[in-house]
């Protein structure tokens, strides 16, 4: 016999009020089955929103502020127009009639970078005689801008492909070392500097060819970085052969937005074959020093120059004392 209990059949909802033998037509038996499920759920509902009400109000985790109400972010500032800013301090330096200085960085030390801004107005980072990858310019430029310096980049010669990158690398100051044509002066405006943009708000003149992309220089100098580039990055030239010093009142006469005109003094005298003191290198030097302070331009040298007359740039702590080799 089975031991479990048998199982009954649970009587139908309507046939529990009804005599025996009556027949309910079938229409009413759904409505009776839906007004019983219907009063089921109905009861169900009531017994939860009274358990819900019976429960005390949750608090905040402890520690945590509850969250705030979302609000909808304030407008931002209007993107400063083209040329009015002047986030280059050599430049406002320069305009105050301030010498300004410098210190070289080779390596890609970022500690070392950051210690080398200290006292010096900028950084001239070189990678014409050094092995520095882009990359690298990139994160020491980053560096000198956070500790209050204005990078310098010394690029290999005037081509689209270096100035581009140390430009979209945050550079206010491109030099371009061996200028002796006007061609090669005028690739180093046509690449650093921006076009017109807009012709209701023009960049600053002199427009040039350079390409806008992606870059950090924007990170670095601000939202209004695109629009004052142009009245930003200043373009140093450096003579020093004897083309270049035969070229440069041509150089300075027809080609606009040379910043900066540099006698590079070792190589000045190297590439000649006498050294600074000579009567031939002095009477070099007075050719091109003449000609910049004539055209109104920025007269840069050696550190160790910072007593000669006209020279207000220099490559160089303001202690040094020599160019690096003995005159004769």
């Amino acid at each position: 016999m089975n031991k479990h209990t048998p199982s009954v059949t649970p009587p139908c909802w309507a046939c529990r009020a009804r005599p025996l033998g009556t027949r309910f037509p079938a229409s009413q038996i759904f409505t009776q089955r839906f007004q019983t499920l219907a009063a089921i759920i109905a009861a169900t509902l009531v017994v939860v929103s009274a358990a819900r009400a019976q429960q005390p109000p949750q608090k905040p985790a402890q520690g945590k502020a509850p969250p705030a109400p979302s609000q909808k972010p304030g407008k931002q500032d209007p993107v400063p127009p083209p040329g009015s800013q002047t986030f280059n301090t050599v430049i406002t330096k320069l305009k105050a009639g301030k010498k300004v200085f410098s210190n070289t960085i080779t390596e890609p030390d970022l500690e070392a970078a950051k210690k080398a801004c200290e006292g010096q107005d900028f950084i001239w980072i070189e990678m014409q005689h050094s092995t520095l990858t882009w990359r690298e310019t990139q994160n020491l430029i980053e560096v000198i801008a956070a500790a209050g310096c204005i990078p310098f980049v010394r690029v290999p010669s005037a081509n689209v492909g270096d100035i581009q990158k140390a430009t979209d690398a945050g550079a206010l100051g491109i030099v371009i070392p061996m200028v002796s044509t006007v061609e090669q002066a005028r690739n180093a405006v046509r690449f650093a500097k921006f076009p017109i943009g807009n012709r209701e708000s023009p960049n600053t003149q002199p427009w040039g060819h350079r390409s806008a992309g992606n870059n950090r220089a924007s990170a670095i100098w601000g939202r209004g970085y695109a629009n004052n580039a142009n009245n930003n990055i200043l373009i140093m030239i450096q003579i020093e052969n004897p083309a270049g010093v035969g070229m440069i009142d041509t150089i300075l006469d027809e080609v606009e937005g040379i910043d900066i005109v540099m006698v590079a003094s070792n190589d000045f005298g190297i590439q000649a074959g006498d050294r600074d003191g000579s009567p031939t290198y002095n009477a070099r030097e007075e050719i091109v020093r003449k000609s910049v302070l004539a055209h109104g331009k920025i007269l840069a040298g050696p550190s160790s120059w910072q007593n000669r007359p006209g020279y207000t740039l220099f490559q160089g702590r303001r202690s040094a004392t020599t160019t690096g080799y003995e005159a004769r």
